[in-house]
């Protein structure tokens, strides 16, 4: 049995529409060819990388039954709460707000059946419950951060129990100031660098997430050895430095110490937004910026910041997927519709970073996109058309008898068919 924590319902849902925005040409199609019961040949308007073909097909889409879902919007299917799958468990049984079951299924066309038997999700009423759960031996695990993080400490010291922090280098969040460049300050690049500068990156990690996490220098995590790109400019905390390029700005404190005024929206999803977004409007009193915090609810943030533009700052966690198409590029590439989640609503516009997006989208030779997506990261290091703060991932508390919860990337989104109880 395990439990895990629920992110809000409108992050996940308004996630999945910037991912289809920014993933068209790989979903859209001249045409798909079946030659046998067995093959699809589909065949795409523009090139397609193969290697951003693998990492995104586990990643954003599903293959669902046709004679299923072909009648009606998806959402309203009533199959959505009896789920039609192929993978080494089927769902058995759901009794609203106490459990999901799933059971074995014995057809499951994988090598070897699963070990186990059944997995029983259990429905926990806070994210406090998880951890008296787990030491109450009611549960064996508790994925996805449902265990919060001041509570990590003292419970990796409770005998039979571990804190794992794999299995989710393929789910990296990254903690990000972004940026509506429409504001006359905030277009300056003087004012951006200022900013970055009075963001003591360190204190964030060590005090929002209690150390676990990590500073971050671009838009690609450090934990994408293939990607990332650690010779790029960087911003180290210096209140003075902020200070002084202000001033170069032409931006001069008033009797009251003050420069200009912002309107700072920390997105309500996490606990660690919310309190990064209280030591960013201290971080940026510091350097005579005032900023009014603005703390609203899940459907608000969302239409505030990327359909009306109603911010200055925000503080964003998007993810990064193991590609940066794949939910990375969109939060600086211009044209991108009004309305659409985690994505470039600020108005930044950078041609030849555009330029660069689309190029590196169709290189089919895989290191010349690595290459190019290096610049890339140059690039917006450089020009900041967001502030790339910090990068963490979920942590996963277990009892010390399951196995095999952390044996790849994306475990925790993985079909689980090689998990088992020790004896």
């Amino acid at each position: 049995m395990l439990a895990g924590s629920r992110v809000s319902e409108g992050y996940w849902r308004t996630g999945r529409v910037a991912e289809r925005t920014e993933f068209d040409h790989v979903r859209f199609h001249e045409a798909v060819e079946t030659p046998d019961d067995l093959t699809a040949v589909f065949k795409f308007a523009k090139p397609t990388p193969f290697q951003l073909i693998r990492n995104a097909l586990p990643a954003l889409s599903s293959v669902v039954p046709k004679h299923i879902y072909e009648s009606g919007k998806i959402e309203d299917n009533p199959a959505n709460n009896a789920p039609v799958g192929t993978g080494p468990f089927k769902f058995a049984e759901y009794k609203a707000g106490q459990y999901y079951r799933l059971q074995k299924n014995t057809d499951y066309w994988g090598k070897d059946e699963p070990y186990l038997d059944e997995i029983i999700y259990q429905v926990l009423p806070d994210r406090s419950s998880a951890a008296s759960a787990l030491e109450a031996e009611e549960i064996h695990l508790a994925a996805f951060s449902a265990v919060p993080l001041a509570d990590l400490d003292r419970i990796s010291k409770v005998p039979g129990l571990k804190v794992i922090t794999k299995g989710y280098e393929g789910l990296t969040y990254q903690l990000v100031v972004e940026i509506n460049h429409r504001r006359e300050e905030l277009a300056d690049l003087k004012v951006r660098q200022a900013i970055a500068h009075a963001i003591d990156k360190d204190f964030v990690v060590k005090t929002v997430f209690l150390g676990y996490a990590a500073t971050a220098t671009g838009p690609v995590p450090k934990n994408d050895p293939q990607f990332y790109a650690a010779d790029v400019p960087t911003y180290a905390f210096d209140i003075a430095k902020a200070n002084a390029l202000l001033d170069e700005a032409g931006y001069i404190r008033g009797a009251d110490g003050k420069r200009f005024s912002l309107k700072l929206l920390p997105a309500p999803y996490f606990n660690e937004t919310r309190q990064f977004g209280d030591y960013l409007r201290q971080a940026l009193a510091a350097i005579g910026i005032d900023a009014e915090l603005v703390n609203n609810d899940s459907a608000a943030h969302i239409k505030a910041v990327y359909t009306d533009h109603a911010f200055d700052l925000a503080v964003g966690p998007p993810v990064f997927r193991g590609d940066p198409a794949i939910s990375t590029t969109i939060l600086v590439q211009s044209g991108i519709p009004d309305g659409v989640p985690f994505s470039n609503q600020g108005g930044y516009k950078n041609d030849d970073l555009d330029a660069l997006i689309a190029k590196a989208s169709e290189t089919l030779d895989t290191s010349a996109r690595t290459e190019l997506y290096k610049e890339f990261q140059q690039k917006v290091a450089a020009d900041l058309p967001l502030i790339n703060v910090a990068e963490w991932s979920f942590i996963s508390v277990a009892r010390d008898t399951v196995q095999n919860i952390a044996n790849n990337p994306r475990w925790a989104v993985s079909n689980w068919a090689d998990t088992y109880l020790e004896s």
